[in-house]
C-alpha cells in the first residue's frame, strides 16, 4: 500500500521592515552632523561646533529608537 498525500509547501514570509529607510537616514545623518561638528571645533568655531553636534546626537537618538523597534517587531514575530 503506497501513501500519496500531497503536503503543501507552506513558506513563511517576513513582514516588510518599514522603518529601514528612516533608521538608514538617521543614522547615516547623525554621523555627518557629527563630523561636520568636529571640522568646525576644529576651525574654532565653538557655536557651529555645539549645534552641529547636538544635531548629530539627536538624530543618532533618533535611529537607536528605531532600531529597537526593529527589534520590538522581530520579538512580536516570534
Amino acid at each position: 500500500m503506497v501513501l500519496t498525500k500531497d503536503k503543501k509547501k507552506s513558506t513563511n514570509i517576513a513582514p516588510k521592515d518599514q522603518y529601514k529607510h528612516i533608521r538608514l537616514f538617521t543614522f547615516l545623518a547623525g554621523v555627518l552632523f557629527l563630523l561636520i561638528g568636529a571640522k568646525a571645533l576644529f576651525s574654532n568655531d565653538a557655536p557651529g561646533a555645539i549645534l552641529n553636534s547636538m544635531a548629530g546626537l539627536l538624530f543618532l537618538m533618533a535611529s537607536y529608537t528605531y532600531f529597537r523597534k526593529k527589534k520590538e517587531l522581530e520579538k512580536r514575530v516570534k
